[in-house]
């Protein structure tokens, strides 16, 4: 049996890193185990023929609480998206809708994009405004009704429902019928009102490489698949057995599960990406291209991240990425002809027969599904007998609900040893 730390982390996800920094900065040894090759989780970026590929459609709010907490977001070199969207009209053409309150100049096009009408500017307006307070006051987002109800409630019209809240938050939630709690997205709404959905210039991956980076140098272990908690006792499939004081189960939920069968089974919402390398940018501006109301093809969104970071592709050449929600066809050859061809009904038959397909990336596994009456439950980060639980799916489905989950995991840990938390 190997000298143990006080505390073992299972897991080099953002909530593992952001709990193992938290107890270290108290002065506690941390060991951070993790079964891939690589820190991050489901946050991670692959080089590609030099294209950067994040797995699965991610981007960083800059204005999550935790990030700006927890994160250098000067060190990530944020490249920011455009406030609103671009929004295709029944019957063919693109409206852009934008945040008239911080650009002004959208006003006009979000108006005449199709997505709204003159009624809902000012629901927008009542929404956004207590948006705003709910983002500074927002601690337990999982009550309320579904959004779907909240927005019908509010007077919003079918029209603004069909044409931007279902695809925009739909790709948010990886859930069109926006099944999630009303207080969630009202604490997002708030998020996008005050800051911007932003890519680091090295990728996604470049932000648990950063919290990785803060820890004490051999803090964290990769290739290591933790077997069986028992008694106090981590044993690992590389035969090593540790007896910390604390443990914390920071895996995603499809793991715990396997080492802690007591933990509540979790719902997983998911997606595909095809990444494309494309001579020409087909959006020219930092902004989401949304699918129309039920239009034929898999493709819900389309973007060019670099367009956003130039970073993410090659000099003179494009990365487009275009996303499906939930189950995509199994045959890859068979999901870029279907995709490919929705795709040349935006942009020109033309252009896209030019584009050579990188990677189809499937994260079946991509959020934890939050639904309308459920509370988060960071009230059961104490799994009893010495072992926590970290991980968005105990908070919000999102980097925010991670790093938030990872620092109360690790306050709970300090206070059952006797440590006073950090502030």
């Amino acid at each position: 049996m190997r000298d143990a730390p006080d505390v073992i982390v299972i897991g080099a996800g953002l909530a593992g890193l952001a709990a193992a920094r938290s107890l270290t900065t108290r002065g506690l040894t941390v060991q951070v185990l993790e079964a891939e090759d690589e820190v991050g989780g489901r946050v991670r970026t692959d080089l590609v023929d030099g294209f950067r590929i994040d797995r699965g459609f991610q981007v960083l709010l800059d204005s999550y609480p935790e990030a700006q907490a927890q994160l250098d977001l000067a060190a990530l070199d944020l490249h920011r998206f455009a406030p609103g969207a671009l929004v295709r009209r029944p019957g063919g053409g693109v409206g852009r809708v934008g945040d008239p309150w911080r650009v002004p100049h959208t006003a006009l096009s979000t108006l005449m994009s199709g997505a709204f009408t003159p009624a809902d500017a000012w629901r927008m307006l009542a929404l956004r405004a207590e948006s705003l307070r709910a983002f500074a006051a927002a601690d337990d987002v999982g009550a309320g009704v579904p959004t779907i109800d909240a927005l019908r409630a509010r007077g919003f019209s079918a029209q603004a429902i069909e044409r931007f809240f279902r695809p925009f938050f739909g790709g948010v939630f990886l859930d069109r019928e926006l099944t999630a709690p009303s207080t969630w997205f009202t604490f997002l709404f708030g998020c996008f009102a005050r800051g911007a959905a932003s890519l680091p210039r090295d990728g996604m991956g470049a932000i648990p490489r950063q919290l990785a980076a803060a820890l004490p140098a051999g803090s964290v272990r990769t290739g290591v698949r933790v077997t069986r908690i028992a008694e106090g006792t981590v044993t690992a499939s590389t035969g090593e057995t540790w007896s910390p004081r604390a443990t914390i189960l920071a895996t995603d939920a499809r793991q715990g599960a396997l080492l802690r069968p007591d933990a509540a089974p979790v719902a997983w919402s998911g997606c595909t990406t095809l990444s494309f390398d494309a001579p020409a940018a087909p959006i020219r501006e930092p902004l989401l291209m949304l699918g129309g109301e039920a239009e034929p093809g898999p493709v819900h969104h389309c973007c060019v991240p670099s367009v956003v970071a130039p970073s993410y592709a090659p000099a003179g050449r494009h990365l487009v990425s275009a996303t499906i929600i939930g189950a995509a066809d199994p045959d890859d050859a068979a999901l870029e002809r279907a995709a490919r061809a929705q795709l040349q009904g935006w942009f020109g038959a033309a252009p896209v027969a030019a584009w050579r397909l990188l990677r189809v990336t499937r994260v079946p596994f991509s959020l934890p599904r939050r639904v309308s009456g459920e509370r988060a439950a960071a009230a059961a980060v104490r799994l009893g007998a010495g072992c926590y639980a970290a991980g968005d799916a105990w908070e919000t489905p999102s980097i925010n609900g991670a790093l938030r989950s990872g620092r109360r995991a690790a306050e709970a840990v300090l206070q059952d040893l006797g440590r006073r938390a950090a502030p």
